[in-house]
């Protein structure tokens, strides 16, 4: 099985990193949960140097990654169903996060609903960074009584959202790869190939097609 580097809190504040074999990050957070820990951070061996490198979502665009959002949500998942206060759970959660434009959300999101609001209601105000969907999903949970299903099955959504868009980008990268790769090829023949034919063109003296002495005049302006 893959093995992970994870960071984890207790709910009582406690950190803990180290690494263990999981089948996927939703395993090795229910592990962790089993041990009184909360995931919050994860990423592969081979990918210790690239942290979270699996995270395809545009920072600039978004200001919350969807790494972030999954990790949130099953976090208030686990916190939900240990007994802990909503308001509570988020103000550890905004602690938590990196991202500001997250945590401003967060703490503005706790501060509504000590107020009263409900917090599908408090969701809805940040439509950037939660869906209709996710909004709608929470104010079910609410009205039934069983927010922390509900906020387990949005965390495997979200997980399988994140591992479609991975694969996506995995069957993006290899034409990419060879088009970088015919490219070098080209560039190289127009440097090495082109001007060693060009002297042999004019050592036999032969007339060349204009597209032809295009080329070769490229090729020896880029040697």
């Amino acid at each position: 099985m893959p093995l992970y580097h994870y960071i984890a809190k207790s709910l009582k504040g406690e950190e803990k990193s180290g690494t263990a074999e999981a089948k996927d990050t939703h395993q090795l957070a229910r592990t962790l949960k089993d041990q009184g820990f909360i995931l919050i951070k994860a990423f592969l061996e081979k990918e210790k140097s690239k942290k979270e490198r699996l995270d395809i979502s545009i920072p600039f665009l978004s200001g919350v990654s969807l790494t972030e959002k999954m990790m949130f949500t099953r976090n208030l998942q686990v916190m939900i169903s240990a007994g802990l206060p909503l308001p509570r759970s988020l103000q550890t959660l905004a602690n938590q996060t990196k991202s500001k434009k997250f945590k401003r959300a967060l703490l503005e999101i706790r501060e509504k609903v000590i107020k009263g609001s409900n917090f599908s209601n408090s969701l809805a105000e940040y439509p950037d960074i939660f869906s209709e969907l996710f909004q709608n999903m929470i104010k079910v949970g609410e009205e039934a009584g069983n927010l922390d299903e509900v906020l387990k099955i949005l965390s495997q959504q979200m997980e399988r959202e994140h591992e479609l868009k991975s694969k996506i980008q995995g069957a993006l990268m290899y034409p990419a790869v060879i088009i970088c790769a015919m490219i070098g090829i080209g560039v190289l023949m127009l440097v090495m190939v082109i001007p060693k034919l060009a002297e042999t063109f004019e050592e036999l003296a032969i007339e060349l097609p204009l597209t032809t002495k295009l080329v070769i005049g490229l090729g020896t302006f880029l040697a």
